[in-house]
């Protein structure tokens, strides 16, 4: 069976109120065991999983996207900006990518805040991804500095009660 089409807990029914909540939140923890499962496979296998990714699915893995950027900052730590980019990118973009693609200056920015080159990050997560979705991943690297920028996304940095944290600002 699937690994996505077997997750019916990532449903974005299953999940209201997920983006929102603190972080980290044991959904994160799900979400990253189900992503590594993903990164695991063989590409010719990850490309069958991807395209099993139903729509209510894709929005939660958006959020979830967006809680690492947060979650990277705040540990230091690559693992979960890779990850984030993978859960922003393993659908394959299918709809509409706007709203994927809004989410790429939080990535780009917490990857400078961690010290991580993130043409690096970018390149290792667009590796495992679609060749379209590595190639928007690598077009928005090649953005002026205003246009890849988290203002320019509708995005501001800000705190909650756990630490640091991407705000959104629409």
């Amino acid at each position: 069976m699937n690994i996505f089409s077997s997750a019916l807990w990532l449903n974005v029914e299953k999940n209201e109120g997920y983006g929102p909540k603190p972080i980290p939140d044991p959904r994160d923890a799900e979400i990253s065991e189900l992503l590594d499962k993903w990164m695991a496979l063989p590409a010719p296998e990850r490309q069958v999983a991807a395209a099993q990714i139903a729509e209510g699915q894709r929005f939660t893995l958006l959020a979830y996207s967006e809680r690492m950027a947060s979650l990277a900052v705040r540990t230091s730590d690559k693992a979960h900006l890779l990850r984030g980019l993978v859960a922003l990118g393993v659908d394959g973009w299918r709809n509409d990518w706007r709203d994927n693609a809004l989410l790429l200056s939080l990535h780009y920015d917490a990857a400078v805040r961690v010290g991580v080159q993130p043409s690096q990050i970018f390149d290792a997560a667009g590796s495992l991804l679609s060749t379209a979705v590595s190639k928007r991943f690598s077009e928005f690297l090649k953005r002026s500095d205003e246009d890849r920028s988290l203002e320019a996304m509708g995005y501001s940095t800000g705190a909650d009660q756990q630490g640091f944290r991407y705000l959104r600002d629409w």
